[in-house]
C-alpha cells in the first residue's frame, strides 16, 4: 500500500519522499527517535508542500481532493490489494506479472481514477466544456472527452446547455 500511496503522491505532484514506512519495535525507543528525527529533518528540507507543485495551490488542493476521492473508490483499492497476489500467484489464468507490469497497471488506474475525480470536482463547481476542462487540467481534449463520456454513461455528469457549438457539462449531483 505504501507503493500505491507513493505513486499517487508522485502523480499529484507531491514528492513521494514525504511518506515513510519504517518498522520499529516498542523496545527500540532510541531507534524510533532516530527515525522520527531523520524523517522530520528530511521533510523540513523539502520545504513547504506548495513547493512540490508546478502549478498553483488551488490546483494542488484539487489534486489532493481528487486523490482522496479516488482512494475511496473500489477500482483503485481493488488493484492495490491485488498487486502482491498477481506478482506471486498470478491472476485467474495463472498469468504472473512482474513488478514493472504491476507498476504500469497501477499508474494507469491512478491516472484514470484521479482524472475522473478532478473532472467531477470541477463540474461540481460550475458547468464547463471539454475545452475548458482540458485547459484547466492541462490534458488533451480527446482525453477529457473520453473521460466525460465515461462519466455520462455512469450518469454522473450531463449536458446542461450548448454554448456556441460546444456542450457544457455539469455534475448530476448539482441537480439533486
Amino acid at each position: 500500500m505504501i507503493n500505491v500511496a507513493k505513486r499517487i503522491l508522485a502523480h499529484i505532484e507531491i514528492n513521494p519522499e514525504r511518506l515513510l514506512l519504517e518498522w520499529v519495535s516498542a523496545a527500540e525507543g532510541g531507534r524510533f527517535a532516530e527515525v522520527v528525527t531523520t524523517f522530520t529533518n528530511k521533510v523540513r528540507g523539502l520545504g513547504p508542500l506548495s513547493t512540490d507543485a508546478e502549478h498553483g495551490i488551488d490546483d494542488q488542493k484539487l489534486k489532493l481532493h481528487a486523490a482522496r476521492n479516488a482512494l475511496s473508490g473500489e477500482k483503485l483499492r481493488w488493484v492495490a490489494a491485488k498487486q502482491t497476489e498477481f506478482m506471486k500467484d498470478g491472476n485467474r489464468y495463472q498469468e504472473v506479472f512482474t513488478s514493472h507490469e504491476i507498476g504500469r497497471l497501477l499508474d494507469g488506474v491512478i491516472t484514470e481514477e484521479i482524472t475522473l475525480q478532478e473532472i467531477l470536482l470541477l463540474l461540481n463547481e460550475e458547468g464547463l466544456t471539454v475545452k475548458d476542462i482540458s485547459q484547466r487540467l492541462q490534458l488533451t481534449p480527446p482525453d477529457v472527452f473520453r473521460q466525460v463520456q465515461s462519466l455520462r454513461k455512469k450518469e454522473l455528469v450531463k449536458v446542461s446547455e450548448i454554448r456556441g457549438r460546444s456542450p457544457v457539462y455539469t455534475s448530476c449531483a448539482n441537480s439533486a
